[in-house]
Protein backbone atom coordinates (compact mmCIF):
# COMPACT_ATOMS: atom_id res chain seq x y z
CA UNK A 1 0.00 0.00 0.00
CA UNK A 2 1.56 3.14 -1.08
CA UNK A 3 0.80 6.04 1.86
CA UNK A 4 1.95 9.76 1.14
CA UNK A 5 4.11 9.74 4.23
CA UNK A 6 5.31 6.73 6.03
CA UNK A 7 7.89 6.26 8.86
CA UNK A 8 9.62 2.68 9.12
CA UNK A 9 11.22 2.50 12.99
CA UNK A 10 10.63 -1.36 13.74
CA UNK A 11 14.04 -2.56 12.26
CA UNK A 12 15.99 -0.72 9.35
CA UNK A 13 14.59 3.28 10.39
CA UNK A 14 13.14 4.81 7.47
CA UNK A 15 11.44 7.99 6.36
CA UNK A 16 9.80 7.49 2.74
CA UNK A 17 7.10 9.86 0.92
CA UNK A 18 5.40 7.51 -1.37
CA UNK A 19 7.58 4.78 -0.91
CA UNK A 20 10.65 6.46 -1.71
CA UNK A 21 12.97 6.96 1.28
CA UNK A 22 14.19 10.37 2.45
CA UNK A 23 17.77 10.65 1.89
CA UNK A 24 18.37 14.20 3.13
CA UNK A 25 19.63 13.54 6.13
CA UNK A 26 22.77 15.13 7.08
CA UNK A 27 25.14 13.92 10.09
CA UNK A 28 23.99 14.78 13.52
CA UNK A 29 20.97 14.48 15.80
CA UNK A 30 18.64 15.85 13.30
CA UNK A 31 17.14 12.06 12.46
CA UNK A 32 18.02 11.60 16.38
CA UNK A 33 15.75 14.81 17.07
CA UNK A 34 12.55 13.47 14.59
CA UNK A 35 12.53 9.75 16.33
CA UNK A 36 12.46 11.42 19.66
CA UNK A 37 9.78 13.47 18.82
CA UNK A 38 7.60 11.25 16.56
CA UNK A 39 6.71 9.33 20.38
CA UNK A 40 5.69 12.32 21.73
CA UNK A 41 4.10 13.91 18.60
CA UNK A 42 1.25 16.35 19.36
CA UNK A 43 3.15 17.20 23.42
CA UNK A 44 4.69 19.78 23.52
CA UNK A 45 8.83 18.45 24.94
CA UNK A 46 11.24 21.05 27.05
CA UNK A 47 14.34 22.03 25.49
CA UNK A 48 16.12 20.35 28.39
CA UNK A 49 14.35 17.42 27.81
CA UNK A 50 15.65 17.13 23.89
CA UNK A 51 18.92 18.16 25.15
CA UNK A 52 18.89 15.45 28.23
CA UNK A 53 17.76 12.99 25.98
CA UNK A 54 20.08 13.64 22.45
CA UNK A 55 23.38 14.71 24.49
CA UNK A 56 23.48 12.76 27.82
CA UNK A 57 25.90 13.93 30.29
CA UNK A 58 26.73 16.63 28.19
CA UNK A 59 25.67 20.54 29.98
CA UNK A 60 22.74 22.38 28.79
CA UNK A 61 22.25 25.91 29.11
CA UNK A 62 19.30 28.12 26.88
CA UNK A 63 21.90 29.07 24.77
CA UNK A 64 23.43 25.73 23.60
CA UNK A 65 23.45 25.64 19.52
CA UNK A 66 23.27 22.03 19.31
CA UNK A 67 19.78 21.69 19.52
CA UNK A 68 19.22 24.63 17.52
CA UNK A 69 21.39 23.08 14.94
CA UNK A 70 19.41 20.19 15.04
CA UNK A 71 15.96 21.74 14.38
CA UNK A 72 17.23 23.71 11.99
CA UNK A 73 18.46 20.35 9.97
CA UNK A 74 15.46 18.67 10.57
CA UNK A 75 12.87 21.36 9.72
CA UNK A 76 14.68 21.57 6.46
CA UNK A 77 13.70 18.26 5.78
CA UNK A 78 10.35 18.30 7.24
CA UNK A 79 9.73 20.83 4.45
CA UNK A 80 10.85 18.87 1.96
CA UNK A 81 8.42 16.09 2.60
CA UNK A 82 5.93 18.61 2.97
CA UNK A 83 7.04 19.93 -0.44
CA UNK A 84 6.78 16.24 -2.28
CA UNK A 85 2.63 15.42 -0.77
CA UNK A 86 1.48 19.25 -1.37
CA UNK A 87 -0.74 18.07 -4.26
CA UNK A 88 -2.60 15.15 -1.78
CA UNK A 89 -3.44 18.13 0.40
CA UNK A 90 -3.52 15.27 3.14
CA UNK A 91 -0.68 13.95 5.03
CA UNK A 92 1.92 16.59 6.47
CA UNK A 93 4.70 16.47 9.12
CA UNK A 94 5.65 19.84 10.54
CA UNK A 95 7.86 20.78 13.89
CA UNK A 96 6.57 23.50 15.72
CA UNK A 97 8.13 26.01 18.13
CA UNK A 98 6.28 27.16 22.00
CA UNK A 99 7.96 28.98 24.14
CA UNK A 100 8.83 26.43 26.31
CA UNK A 101 10.15 23.85 23.34
CA UNK A 102 8.88 21.77 20.50
CA UNK A 103 5.67 20.05 18.80
CA UNK A 104 6.24 17.33 15.95
CA UNK A 105 2.77 17.73 14.48
CA UNK A 106 2.21 14.24 11.65
CA UNK A 107 -1.09 14.36 10.10
CA UNK A 108 -2.21 11.16 8.28
CA UNK A 109 1.22 9.90 8.79
CA UNK A 110 1.66 5.78 8.43
CA UNK A 111 4.16 5.09 11.53
CA UNK A 112 4.61 0.95 11.63
CA UNK A 113 4.80 1.01 15.06
CA UNK A 114 2.07 2.74 15.92
CA UNK A 115 0.36 0.20 13.48
CA UNK A 116 1.61 -2.87 15.63
CA UNK A 117 0.09 -1.46 18.51
CA UNK A 118 -3.13 -0.80 17.19
CA UNK A 119 -3.30 -4.39 15.99
CA UNK A 120 -2.05 -5.92 19.11
CA UNK A 121 -4.95 -3.91 20.98
CA UNK A 122 -7.48 -4.74 18.57
CA UNK A 123 -6.21 -8.66 18.74
CA UNK A 124 -6.55 -8.62 22.45
CA UNK A 125 -9.87 -7.25 22.69
CA UNK A 126 -11.31 -9.66 20.01
CA UNK A 127 -9.34 -12.89 22.33
CA UNK A 128 -11.14 -10.91 25.74
CA UNK A 129 -14.08 -11.06 23.56
CA UNK A 130 -14.39 -14.54 22.61
CA UNK A 131 -13.79 -13.78 18.98
CA UNK A 132 -10.80 -16.13 18.72
CA UNK A 133 -10.81 -15.57 14.67
CA UNK A 134 -10.41 -12.60 14.71
CA UNK A 135 -7.54 -11.94 17.52
CA UNK A 136 -6.00 -14.33 15.14
CA UNK A 137 -6.03 -12.22 12.16
CA UNK A 138 -4.91 -8.88 13.95
CA UNK A 139 -2.09 -10.78 16.05
CA UNK A 140 -0.52 -12.32 12.55
CA UNK A 141 -1.00 -9.05 10.76
CA UNK A 142 1.22 -7.58 13.59
CA UNK A 143 3.54 -10.48 13.70
CA UNK A 144 4.05 -9.59 10.00
CA UNK A 145 4.29 -6.20 10.62
CA UNK A 146 7.58 -6.49 13.05
CA UNK A 147 10.57 -6.47 10.93
CA UNK A 148 12.79 -6.11 13.73
CA UNK A 149 13.33 -4.42 17.38
CA UNK A 150 11.99 -0.05 17.22
CA UNK A 151 15.25 1.21 15.88
CA UNK A 152 17.63 -1.28 15.51
CA UNK A 153 20.90 -0.19 16.72
CA UNK A 154 19.85 3.38 18.10
CA UNK A 155 21.70 3.11 21.55
CA UNK A 156 19.71 5.95 23.48
CA UNK A 157 18.08 5.30 26.65
CA UNK A 158 14.82 6.28 25.64
CA UNK A 159 14.71 4.23 22.45
CA UNK A 160 15.90 0.98 24.70
CA UNK A 161 12.57 1.34 26.74
CA UNK A 162 10.53 2.08 23.45
CA UNK A 163 12.40 -1.59 22.17
CA UNK A 164 11.58 -3.38 25.40
CA UNK A 165 7.99 -2.56 25.57
CA UNK A 166 7.15 -3.27 21.62
CA UNK A 167 9.27 -6.48 21.88
CA UNK A 168 7.51 -7.99 24.93
CA UNK A 169 3.85 -7.25 22.91
CA UNK A 170 5.59 -8.82 20.13
CA UNK A 171 6.49 -11.83 21.70
CA UNK A 172 2.93 -12.07 23.63
CA UNK A 173 1.62 -12.60 20.27
CA UNK A 174 3.83 -14.85 18.86
CA UNK A 175 3.18 -17.28 22.22
CA UNK A 176 -0.86 -16.91 21.09
CA UNK A 177 -0.51 -17.45 17.27
CA UNK A 178 1.83 -20.70 18.31
CA UNK A 179 -0.30 -22.01 21.05
CA UNK A 180 -3.30 -21.14 18.40
CA UNK A 181 -1.53 -23.22 15.52
CA UNK A 182 -0.96 -25.79 17.96
CA UNK A 183 -4.84 -26.17 18.64
CA UNK A 184 -5.64 -26.28 15.15
CA UNK A 185 -2.78 -29.31 14.26
CA UNK A 186 -0.43 -26.85 12.58
CA UNK A 187 2.70 -28.17 13.15
CA UNK A 188 4.50 -25.64 10.64
CA UNK A 189 3.23 -22.69 12.13
CA UNK A 190 4.09 -23.98 15.36
CA UNK A 191 8.41 -24.27 14.49
CA UNK A 192 8.08 -20.90 12.65
CA UNK A 193 6.38 -18.69 15.82
CA UNK A 194 8.60 -20.99 18.30
CA UNK A 195 11.56 -20.01 16.32
CA UNK A 196 10.89 -16.15 16.27
CA UNK A 197 10.29 -16.20 19.79
CA UNK A 198 13.66 -18.34 21.12
CA UNK A 199 15.62 -15.61 18.70
CA UNK A 200 14.00 -13.37 21.20
CA UNK A 201 13.79 -14.91 24.09
CA UNK A 202 16.35 -18.64 23.71
CA UNK A 203 15.59 -19.43 27.41
CA UNK A 204 12.12 -19.01 27.05
CA UNK A 205 10.85 -22.72 28.21
CA UNK A 206 7.59 -22.99 27.33
CA UNK A 207 8.28 -22.69 23.53
CA UNK A 208 10.67 -25.98 23.48
CA UNK A 209 7.87 -27.48 25.34
CA UNK A 210 5.73 -26.83 22.16
CA UNK A 211 8.31 -27.89 19.97
CA UNK A 212 9.06 -31.09 21.87
CA UNK A 213 4.97 -31.53 21.36
CA UNK A 214 5.20 -30.86 17.94
CA UNK A 215 7.83 -33.49 16.83
CA UNK A 216 6.57 -36.32 19.31
CA UNK A 217 3.09 -35.98 17.36
CA UNK A 218 5.24 -36.15 14.59
CA UNK A 219 6.71 -39.37 15.67
CA UNK A 220 10.34 -37.38 15.63
CA UNK A 221 11.96 -38.47 19.20
CA UNK A 222 15.37 -37.85 17.87
CA UNK A 223 14.30 -34.07 17.47
CA UNK A 224 12.27 -33.95 20.84
CA UNK A 225 15.98 -34.82 21.95
CA UNK A 226 17.84 -32.06 20.13
CA UNK A 227 15.24 -29.35 21.46
CA UNK A 228 15.47 -31.12 24.74
CA UNK A 229 19.05 -31.02 24.94
CA UNK A 230 19.76 -27.53 23.46
CA UNK A 231 17.33 -25.83 26.14
CA UNK A 232 19.38 -27.66 28.92
CA UNK A 233 22.44 -26.67 27.48
CA UNK A 234 21.46 -23.16 27.37
CA UNK A 235 20.34 -22.71 30.43
CA UNK A 236 23.40 -24.67 31.89
CA UNK A 237 25.80 -22.81 30.22
CA UNK A 238 24.22 -19.29 30.22
CA UNK A 239 22.28 -18.85 33.13
CA UNK A 240 23.77 -21.76 35.55
CA UNK A 241 19.98 -23.31 35.88
CA UNK A 242 18.27 -26.68 35.04
CA UNK A 243 14.62 -26.47 33.51
CA UNK A 244 11.51 -26.88 34.87
CA UNK A 245 9.83 -29.80 36.24
CA UNK A 246 6.84 -29.17 33.67
CA UNK A 247 9.85 -29.19 30.66
CA UNK A 248 11.65 -32.30 32.09
CA UNK A 249 8.54 -33.98 32.31
CA UNK A 250 7.15 -33.12 28.67
CA UNK A 251 10.65 -34.58 27.26
CA UNK A 252 9.87 -38.08 29.60
CA UNK A 253 6.79 -38.28 28.34
CA UNK A 254 7.14 -37.77 24.77
CA UNK A 255 10.71 -40.25 24.73
CA UNK A 256 7.74 -42.80 26.49
CA UNK A 257 5.21 -42.16 23.54
CA UNK A 258 2.92 -40.58 26.51
CA UNK A 259 1.65 -37.45 24.38
CA UNK A 260 -0.40 -39.51 21.60
CA UNK A 261 -3.83 -38.10 21.79
CA UNK A 262 -3.23 -35.48 24.63
CA UNK A 263 -3.88 -32.25 23.58
CA UNK A 264 -1.57 -29.29 24.54
CA UNK A 265 -3.55 -28.06 27.09
CA UNK A 266 -3.71 -31.13 28.86
CA UNK A 267 -0.13 -31.67 28.76
CA UNK A 268 1.19 -28.72 29.06
CA UNK A 269 1.28 -28.71 33.31
CA UNK A 270 2.35 -25.35 35.18
CA UNK A 271 5.99 -25.70 37.12
CA UNK A 272 3.77 -25.76 40.05
CA UNK A 273 2.18 -29.17 39.17
CA UNK A 274 4.50 -30.96 37.35
CA UNK A 275 6.62 -30.60 40.47
CA UNK A 276 4.66 -32.72 42.26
Amino acid sequence: MDHAISVHTLGIFELAIHGRPVQRWKAGKARDLFQFLLLRQGRVVPRETLHESLWPGSHWSANSSSLKVAVHTLRRVLAGCQASTEETGSPSLSLITRPTGYILEARGVWVDSEVFDDLVDRGHRAESAGAHHEASRHYRAAAELYAGDFLTGAPMEWANVHREWLRSRFLYVLQRLAETSLVEDDPLSVMRYCRRILEIEPYREESYRMLMYTHAQLGQLNQVRRWYDLCTTRLREDLQAAPEPATRLMYSRAMHGQLGGHSWESVNYPSHTAAR
